[in-house]
This record gives C-alpha cells, sequence and structure tokens, in this order.
C-alpha cells in the first residue's frame, strides 16, 4: 500500500469532514433535518449533524477498506484448495502463514496442529484488534445524536425562559411555546434520528465485514485440518527417530533369552546327574568275602 493509498489512515477522515462540510453549505443538512420532521433547522443541530455525516463516512471508509484484503484471502484460500503446493510462504495470506508455520514445525518434529491452532487464535485476536476504532465510532455515532438533542433542548429552553422574563400574559407565553419550544424539540429529536439511523447503517457494514473475516480464517484452518488428516504417519514425531534404538534393544534382549534358555538347559542336565548319583550311592552295597589259599 503506498503513502497516498485510498486505503491510507488519513484518506476516510479527511473526505469524510470534506464531504459533510460540502453538504452543510450547499444546504443538504438542513434539507435533511426537515426531512425527518423538523420545522426549524437551528445553527446547533446543523453542526452536530454535520459531525454525525462526518463520523459515518469515516467509518464506512475503514471498514470499506477490508474488502480488498477479503478479496484476497479468499482467492489464496481457493488456491489452497485445489493445491496447497500452489501456496506461496512469502505471501502475506492466511494459508500462507498456516503453511510456513506447519513445515517449520514439521521440521522441528513439533506438535504441528498446536502450533496451527495457536496461529488461528492470534488471528481472531488481530481481527477484533483491527476493528477497534470502528467499533468505537459506531458507538459515538448515537451519543452525537443526544449531544445534538440535548444543545437543540437547551436553546429552547434559553429561548422559552426568556419570553417567560419579559411578559406573564398567557398569550405571549403561547406564542413563545409555538415559535421556540415545538419546532426546537422537533429539531431535538430528529437530529437523534438521524445519528440512530446511520450507527444501524454502519453497524450492518461492520457486521457483514466481521461475519466475512471469521469465515476466512475458517476456511484456511479448515484447509490445514484437511490436509493433517489426510498425512498418513503424522504422528510418528519423535518416535521415529528412536526407531534404531529401539530396534537394537530387541535384537540384544532376544540374544540374551536364547542364551538364558540354554543356560537353564544345561543347569537341568546337571541336576538329573546329580540326582542320579545320589540315586547310585543310596542303594545297599553287598560285601563278599574271599579266603585266600
Amino acid at each position: 500500500m503506498s503513502r497516498y493509498d485510498w486505503r491510507h489512515s488519513v484518506f476516510a477522515p479527511l473526505v469524510g469532514l470534506v464531504v459533510s462540510g460540502v453538504l452543510m453549505v450547499s444546504g443538504a443538512v438542513k434539507g435533511l433535518l426537515e426531512f425527518v420532521g423538523a420545522t426549524t433547522a437551528p445553527v446547533a443541530a446543523e453542526l452536530i449533524v454535520t459531525l454525525i455525516i462526518a463520523v459515518f463516512l469515516t467509518t464506512i471508509l475503514r471498514i470499506v477498506r477490508a474488502v480488498p484484503d477479503i478479496r484476497r484471502e479468499s482467492a489464496a484460500t481457493a488456491r489452497a484448495v485445489a493445491s496447497v503446493q500452489a501456496v506461496k510462504t512469502n505471501e502475506d495470506t492466511l494459508v500462507a502463514r498456516r503453511l510456513k508455520l506447519f513445515r517449520e514445525a514439521a521440521d522441528a518434529g513439533g506438535d504441528c496442529e498446536a502450533v496451527l491452532s495457536a496461529r488461528s487464535a492470534l488471528d481472531e485476536g488481530e481481527m477484533a484488534n483491527k476493528h477497534h476504532l470502528d467499533h468505537a465510532l459506531i458507538w459515538a455515532l448515537p451519543v452525537f445524536g443526544f449531544i445534538g438533542t440535548a444543545l437543540t433542548m437547551a436553546a429552547m429552553v434559553g429561548s422559552f425562559s426568556n419570553a417567560l422574563d419579559s411578559q406573564g400574559d398567557t398569550g405571549v407565553l403561547i406564542a413563545a411555546l409555538k415559535q421556540h419550544v415545538l419546532p426546537e424539540l422537533a429539531s431535538a429529536f430528529g437530529v437523534t434520528m438521524i445519528a440512530l439511523f446511520l450507527s444501524v447503517l454502519a453497524f450492518g457494514a461492520m457486521s457483514l465485514v466481521e461475519r466475512a473475516e471469521r469465515a476466512g480464517v475458517a476456511a484456511a484452518d479448515e484447509v490445514f485440518l484437511v490436509y493433517l488428516a489426510r498425512l498418513p504417519t503424522r504422528q510418528a514425531g519423535p518416535l521415529a527417530q528412536t526407531g534404531p534404538d529401539l530396534k537394537g534393544l530387541t535384537h540384544e534382549l532376544a540374544m540374551s533369552r536364547g542364551r538364558t534358555e540354554e543356560l537353564v538347559k544345561g543347569l537341568d542336565a546337571l541336576r538329573t546327574a546329580v540326582e542320579r548319583l545320589s540315586a547310585v550311592e543310596s542303594r545297599p552295597q553287598r560285601y563278599t568275602l574271599v579266603r585266600e589259599q
């Protein structure tokens, strides 16, 4: 993104201020107030509505900045679904970051699933922080509407209090009520109505963008979950490195077992010989006397 690209952080508020100023000078703000039921358009009400329009345009432009990223992520995920080998690890996309971490974890003999899960959690947190200011601006829209309502009603009360101080005639009071209170009251509620309507529009746009971004994260995770499931011996890990040692140990145990069996057979033969010798010695002996001639 270049320094003077439309996605620059200064572009949205600058455009919002310029467009809202043009609308106020051209009388569009006054016409908007009259459209929502205001019989008059006090200066305070026009200024607040102009500020509300500026904030709304700034929010919408900031939200729209995420649309090219969503399309780029969607295209990258589609390529990864077709073939993981088509993903380039040097790209700044969700699938590229996951593929790079997956290869590094596999080369190091680590847990690939745990690494990918941590990457997904980081992407979720980054997405929430990315739109933190946008949510604050959306929240500020109805607040500005209530501020405009309060300012307009304050001017209304001031005008009516002047009528009360100057004359005590009921006819004058009724005329002041018709001239200052009721029109100003309609203008005050018109400011709030405009702010609430624009906040609903901004919130709807924000919800659509966040939904698309979360869908992109889920799609990238699903690509690598399928890829992990298709790997034949993905659980081998460190056990594969100890395979030769285990084979050598098994061979030594087999040889030791053979020698032990031979030793047991020898001991059995020796025991049999000893038993026979003991049996011979325990037999009664007959002795014959022979006289010499």
